[in-house]
């Protein structure tokens, strides 16, 4: 296949995965908010600041308001990371791969475009922003499986697969940062209990974790859970080892092969209950310039002569 399609494919669902999970932080990070016993701007802050769009952000609002972080995650087209920005750009790389997507699956992108542009920032409502919010995660989740079920299986459909994996490790391990790292001095204990089922809960990872670990939410028991466990399909190790097999299936793959194969040897083996913050935030930023480091092999060898 061409490799400027294999490009299209691989950053089609990167942004329909990157759109998915900011909607996800959104939701349940508006949710928290009502609880938080402090400045609310604790709340979003570090989630701007995760995304890398801290001074985009201070450039353009005065305040870490609930209406301004979700304005600006939600439908500022300035911010390369926000829903919106993430929709026009999977409808780009979507338009350039047409004939070779489902029609259905490019008919759900417009569907979702069309319901959440110019919506969401009009609304005063909290209750209509949710709405906007939900019908996004559950639009992406209609559009991936369009893809599961009508895309034939082979190099097309494990870019698109290694696209939608390799976003899913880099924005998780965002997610886990802002809500692990950046805590207030005001919190109570209650509070930090709220926070761990609120990372579950963004990830829908609550359930499985509740059938798995009986008792308190407890820090290092969630940590472990979203970073190490086999069969969550949104753990880091699940989606590094699905990643390794999407790349074990296509070609020119040694280089790339082995940065994700030590990558999860990484993950897998880290003693995670003992870290600190200091050291989690560092063992999650590593594992971003790592992720880093494997989409420039993927674009290298397959996409580009160079970098």
């Amino acid at each position: 296949m061409l490799s400027r399609d294999a490009e299209h494919l691989y950053w089609l669902t990167r942004y329909v995965e990157r759109l998915e999970n900011t909607a996800r932080m959104i939701n349940v990070q508006s949710e928290l908010m009502l609880d938080f016993p402090g400045d609310k701007s604790l709340g979003w802050k570090p989630i701007i600041k995760t995304m890398d769009s801290e001074k985009l952000f201070q450039n353009k609002y005065s305040e870490y308001s609930e209406i301004s972080a979700v304005k600006f995650l939600g439908d500022d087209k300035e911010n390369e990371n926000s829903i919106i920005s993430s929709l026009e750009m999977a409808r780009y790389n979507a338009r350039a791969i047409k004939d070779d997507l489902p029609r259905s699956a490019t008919e759900q992108l417009n569907n979702l475009f069309n319901e959440f542009s110019g919506g969401m920032s009009s609304s005063s409502s909290r209750r209509k922003r949710a709405s906007y919010i939900y019908n996004v995660i559950s639009g992406t989740q209609r559009f991936f499986g369009i893809i599961s079920d009508n895309f034939s299986r082979g190099y097309a459909f494990e870019f698109m697969r290694l696209g939608r994996f390799v976003e899913r490790i880099d924005m998780n391990s965002r997610i886990i940062d802002s809500l692990c790292i950046n805590k207030s001095n005001e919190q109570t204990h209650d509070f930090h209990t709220l926070e761990w089922v609120s990372m579950l809960r963004t990830l829908s990872a609550h359930e499985s974790f509740r059938k798995e670990i009986r008792g308190e939410i407890e820090r290092g028991d969630v940590i472990n859970f979203l970073l190490k466990n086999e069969n969550f399909p949104r753990s880091i190790y699940r989606c590094l080892t699905i990643t390794e097999k999407s790349l074990s299936a296509l070609p020119k793959n040694n280089d790339v092969l082995e940065v994700i194969k030590k990558l999860n040897h990484r993950v897998f083996s880290a003693r995670l209950n003992g870290y600190d913050d200091k050291q989690l935030h560092n063992f999650l930023d590593y594992l971003q310039r790592r992720i880093h480091l494997l989409d420039e092999k993927i674009h290298k060898n397959y996409f580009h002569n160079y970098l």
